[in-house]
């Protein structure tokens, strides 16, 4: 009978140790889950952003360069 005793103890730390595992893996995927709904965010951001941009290089790029009539050569950088 006194062997069921360690055994037992052993068998609770085992447990134990499972349920921090589990408890720190769960938090992983939290985790993991919020990087991948930004990640997902700005790629749907970022599709939508190539999509507009396309579709003014389609119509002649109006809008993707600076206005022709004025002179940058005496325009300064913004940071200046």
């Amino acid at each position: 009978m006194s062997d069921a005793l360690p055994q037992d103890a052993r068998c609770q730390a085992g447990i134990e140790d499972l349920q921090i595992r589990l408890a720190f893996l769960e938090h992983t995927i939290e985790q993991l889950d919020s990087v991948v709904r930004e990640v997902a965010d700005e790629n749907l951001r970022l599709k939508r952003e190539l999509k507009e941009l396309s579709e003014r290089v389609a119509t002649g790029g109006e809008g993707l360069l600076p206005d022709a009539n004025v002179d940058l050569d005496h325009e300064k950088p913004p940071h200046y």
